[in-house]
């Protein structure tokens, strides 16, 4: 990086401040259902080593399945080129491989409810357009060396040279101990690859250095952890005995002699640290005693960590060192602290930086700043339709849980007062997902509509470490219940919630759980919102994709059981003589994960019990709805069915506060 004084850094960027402009809105109309129900026209942005492109995905129409990628020149964002997706195809990653070169890995998109799903492609281009070609896919089969298997991309050099690294699983079971991993070198421009190392197990991820995979890891059929190490490529694996409970390798120093690791010795919250290969000379980097390390942020070349950031409460970063980068970091997050600032890129030399800045209140907006000269330049805006002074402010929230597990969680508030009627949101999973501080549509959704909405991080979410995480195991239709009761009840206690005024909303997991919990809190609820929710949990073990392999079926043991004792008293069919609030249930025909079953025969018993419900069922859709207007007609019809069992309140004036405004990012 081009070198710079940090104080001189530092006073710079604070004097960018003229960038900010206060944001007024009309805040005496409703905030449309189309506002939270459409797709972002952008995103995935990648940019190139130098600094001088960006490539970002581009959405067509609200009504749309078309994607394209769009070559843009920085920083005045003057076309370049496009690439066409094939019809309901996302890039789910744009990696640029040179400065003229890039790659895209597409995926299916299948819903709000379940990450979009790769498809085992590779496409590549050059940035003006040219050279377009499948390089790995069912088309590119057997080509250039690489076997036709699941591949997924595992990194870049430390240095731009046109190659990028592709592992490849192979197996003819559902064992994973059957099966094979193995790490490529391919070059972008001919498709050509060489072998970096392979292991007899499928799904390993590797960590390369000078081109050897010198580290392999993963979880054995029972989702036990694996980790490997070797001195060469010549050399055979050896495994490593843990001691510690978590130990996931990030990263090899530049010199080749140490790791860098997401590490907890005692499975309480991971922190960042570094030792050598056999764990000697071991050192805590940054750590937080609530909250694990989640994202780790690198300096260029030689990619050394300059923060951490943990997710826990209102994200915050932890900085372990104090280069130029990292003073940057600091200076804009300073400048605009209602917005939480990350490196989305930073191009080789330093001079260049993606800026990303989001909140509770903006789903994100990109800017460049460049240090040589001393520049920052507003790109775009995710969802350019969202205005942050109409959005209701998350408040970070902590409480003690019946069970003295101290538990954290979200309260989004649509105006200042108390008893409002409450939505408890329990978030999908249930193990090793959370709700976070970020913008959260389904909750703004309802904030406009007058409702406080509670989110509840309950045992098993991610983000407290391997302890919290495997607490929940077990405990989905008892435990994880109580805690999400314990949140109400907190919530009627601190003054926000009218304890009359209850719904229970939620999608996948927190479908079930709109079905559990008013079976195990008779009286709390006034009505329930059941969104792709499992009601059956054997119809899990038989039906769900989960269950097709052996890693999957030890999940569902583990974590679920599988004695009919166990099901049957953790599956709300079997107990709807003690549901007795009227349910909105909505699903897709054609879901997966959690078979349509579950909602036809959830409706057949409530007809047999003469129990209410309305029914929203979508042909086409899968785990969550993708279609805006199929998007669009549910959140209609939830905002009926809510209104005609609490009530509302809407607040006609603004709603939320933006404290420090914001860039001006209303370009493109």
């Amino acid at each position: 990086m081009m070198k710079m004084h940090s104080m001189q850094v530092l006073m710079v960027v604070l004097s960018l401040g003229a960038v900010s402009l206060p944001i007024r809105a009309d805040t005496t109309q409703p905030i449309p259902p189309t506002d939270f129900a459409r797709r972002s026209p952008y995103g995935t942005p990648g940019m190139s080593p130098n600094g001088e492109y960006l490539a970002l995905s581009v959405h067509g129409a609200a009504e749309s399945d078309k994607y394209e990628i769009g070559v843009f020149h920085l920083p005045d964002m003057k076309p370049v080129s496009r690439l066409d997706m094939p019809d309901q195809t996302v890039p789910l990653k744009i990696i640029w491989t040179s400065n003229t070169r890039l790659i895209v890995i597409p995926a299916k998109q299948v819903g709000w409810l379940d990450e979009p799903l790769r498809t085992g492609d590779l496409i590549a281009a050059d940035y003006d357009g040219s050279h377009q070609q499948s390089m790995y896919g069912w088309r590119a089969r057997h080509a250039h060396g690489l076997p036709w298997a699941p591949g997924f991309f595992s990194g870049l050099p430390p240095k731009a040279n046109g190659h990028f690294y592709w592992t490849v699983t192979t197996n003819n079971s559902d064992k994973a101990s059957e099966g094979r991993s193995e790490i490529f070198d391919v070059d972008a421009e001919t498709g050509s690859a060489v072998s970096m190392g392979s292991i007899n197990d499928d799904g390993m991820q590797f960590v390369v250095y000078d081109g050897v995979a010198r580290i392999a890891y993963g979880v054995d059929d029972q989702n036990k952890p694996l980790l490997f190490e070797r001195d060469s490529k010549d050399q055979p694996w050896r495994k490593l005995t843990l001691s510690a409970r978590t130990a996931i390798p990030l990263r090899i120093s530049a010199d080749g002699n140490q790791v860098y690791w997401r590490y907890s010795v005692d499975g309480g919250p991971d922190t960042l640290a570094v030792s050598n290969f056999n764990f000697s000379g071991l050192k805590i980097l940054a750590s937080d005693s609530f909250g694990s390390v989640e994202e780790v942020f690198w300096t260029p070349y030689p990619q050394k960590p300059f923060a951490v950031m943990i997710d826990t409460g209102h994200p915050h970063a932890i900085y372990v060192d104090d280069d130029d980068t990292a003073t940057i970091h600091k200076a804009l997050s300073q400048q605009f602290p209602d917005l939480l600032v990350r490196f989305a890129a930073v191009s080789e030399d330093g001079t260049r930086v993606l800026v990303k800045a989001d909140s509770d209140k903006d789903p994100g907006l990109y800017a460049l700043f460049t240090l040589n000269p001393v520049t920052f330049t507003p790109l775009f805006k995710e969802a350019p339709w969202i205005d942050p002074a109409r959005m209701a402010t998350r408040l970070p929230i902590r409480f003690t849980a019946s069970s003295g597990q101290t538990l954290d969680g979200y309260l989004t508030l649509p105006a200042q007062g108390s008893k409002l009627p409450l939505v408890l949101l329990p978030h999908g999973g249930p193990i090793g997902i959370r709700d976070g501080w970020d913008y959260d549509a389904w909750a703004q959704f309802l904030a406009s509509r007058g409702y406080a909405v509670l989110q509840v991080n309950y045992r098993g979410s991610a983000g407290r470490g391997n302890n919290f995480l495997m607490s929940g195991y077990k405990q989905f239709g008892t435990g994880i219940q109580q805690d999400l009761l314990d949140g109400v009840h907190w919530a009627i206690e601190q003054g926000y919630a009218d304890k009359d005024k209850v719904c229970i909303f939620g999608g996948s997991f927190g479908g079930y759980s709109a079905l559990m919990a008013p079976i195990r809190a008779p009286g709390t609820f006034k009505c329930a919102v059941d969104f792709a929710g499992i009601s059956d949990y054997n119809i899990e073990l038989d039906k769900s994709d989960t269950q097709r392999t052996e890693r999957g079926r030890s999940y569902l043991t583990q974590a679920v059981g599988a004695d009919n004792a166990t099901i049957e008293a953790i599956s709300p069919i079997y107990h709807l003589d003690q549901f007795n609030v009227p349910v909105l249930i909505v699903h897709g025909e054609k879901d997966p994960r959690v078979p349509l079953k579950n909602a036809t025969e959830l409706r057949a018993a409530l007809d047999k019990a003469g129990k209410p419900y309305e029914w929203l069922v979508k042909p086409k859709e899968l785990h969550g709805f993708y279609s805006d207007a199929d998007n669009i007609d549910f959140l209609q019809h939830l905002q009926d069915f809510l209104a005609k069992y609490l009530g509302t309140d809407r607040p006609t004036t603004g709603i939320g506060s933006t404290g420090k405004s914001a860039p001006n990012m209303n370009r493109g």
